[in-house]
């Protein structure tokens, strides 16, 4: 399977470098940007498919917005105080609520009274990536320029088809600072150099390992097998596992809840476990597995310490599917890709174990 890397974080979707605008009619921004051309998940949330070039000729009066004005979720608390401390630096409840109003804005993931504890422990997790990540790349001198950090911003705009400039009003609707957005795409930035100079130099990748991916490519071809996704919460976080199955039978962006809630390495690719095949898992999962039809999610099935929820992408029957074998190329960058997520997937782990972290809220 293969894997977004982590070492990828949020760059594509947290990127930002503000500056003071005259006042525009945020939600006619908000309108605007999530009309626009664009694959980014952000910006695919509400009805904004109707014609807008012929709506906007038509109109003599201003368009009424497609999206509520956003309200923030209070999950930290009111007043000021510090919320948690990751190896001794202290972060506020302030602070982290921007960056729940933030990770609400990037995903589109409504925090309410069902998922807010979820929501919470994901925000602070979050944090604590983005406070590792820094305080490794001082330890190890890698820096990050503001030209740097412009030019990532501006990446994002023109990817996203946003009008140049008009992302920061939707920044101040969502009620996040400057400071929080750039210390999010400074973290990732940092960590991409990090890893790159750290771990690619240590990915080779050999001829016999090229043939035995196309030995075990060519068998697969020919056995039945399942394309699955999960989503893996760990017992004792599993307070609210029903509701989030309630929630994914009701919300088709299941890959979207597994990147930013399944406690499996799966995780970063939106918790795709590629191909399995009958009888490769542990017995109740596979039998949970084989009930599904395409596009079912299943009910949360416990095992061993953890809790398993699959959503069946789809079914494969080698007798009617036919796939083609891929290049010698493509399978040489799989193989390097693989084996670079694994590195930094470790690398990541260790930096959280080895955080002191201390949860005041």
């Amino acid at each position: 399977m293969r894997k977004l890397g982590i070492f990828l974080g949020l760059i594509t979707v947290l990127t930002a470098y503000t500056t003071v605008v005259s006042a525009v009619d945020v939600s006619e921004v908000d309108r605007e940007i999530r009309s626009a051309a664009s694959k980014s998940i952000m910006f695919k949330r509400g009805n904004s498919d109707a014609p807008q070039a012929e709506a906007k000729a038509e109109q003599k009066e201003p368009a009424k917005p497609t999206q509520p004005m956003f309200r923030p979720y209070n999950l930290f608390g009111t007043g000021y105080k510090i919320a948690a401390t990751i190896n001794g630096e202290m972060v506020s409840n302030k602070d982290l609520q921007q960056r729940a109003n933030l990770f609400a804005l990037t995903t589109g993931i409504q925090i309410n009274n069902k998922n807010r504890n979820m929501v919470a422990n994901k925000v602070l997790q979050n944090t604590v990536d983005e406070k590792v990540k820094i305080q490794e790349a001082e330890k190890q001198n890698i820096r990050v320029t503001d030209e740097e950090i412009k030019e990532a911003y501006h990446n994002f705009e023109r990817s996203n088809g946003i009008p140049a400039g008009k992302f920061q009003s939707v920044l101040r609707q969502y009620q996040v600072s400057q400071k929080v957005f750039l210390q999010q795409i400074k973290a990732n930035l940092l960590w991409n150099k990090l890893v790159g100079r750290r771990l690619a130099q240590n990915v080779d990748v050999s001829v016999k390992e090229v043939e035995d991916e196309f030995a075990h490519i060519k068998k697969d071809m020919d056995t039945p097998k399942y394309m699955v996704s999960e989503i893996v919460i760990k017992k004792k976080d599993a307070e609210h596992i029903d509701e989030l199955v309630e929630i994914l039978r009701n919300d088709k962006r299941f890959e979207l809840y597994a990147a930013q809630f399944s406690q499996s390495a799966s995780a970063p690719s939106g918790g795709k476990l590629g191909w399995v095949a009958p009888g490769q898992l542990a017995a109740p999962l596979d039998s949970a597995i084989r009930k599904l039809k395409t596009g079912q999610v299943s009910n949360a099935i416990p095992y061993r310490s953890d809790y398993y929820i699959f959503k069946m992408d789809k079914i494969y029957n080698p007798l009617k599917d036919k796939q083609e074998m891929p290049s010698e190329e493509e399978v040489r960058n799989f193989i390097k890709g693989r084996k670079m997520d694994e590195l930094a997937n470790k690398y990541i782990r260790d930096l959280r174990n080895r955080a002191v972290v201390e949860k005041k809220f």
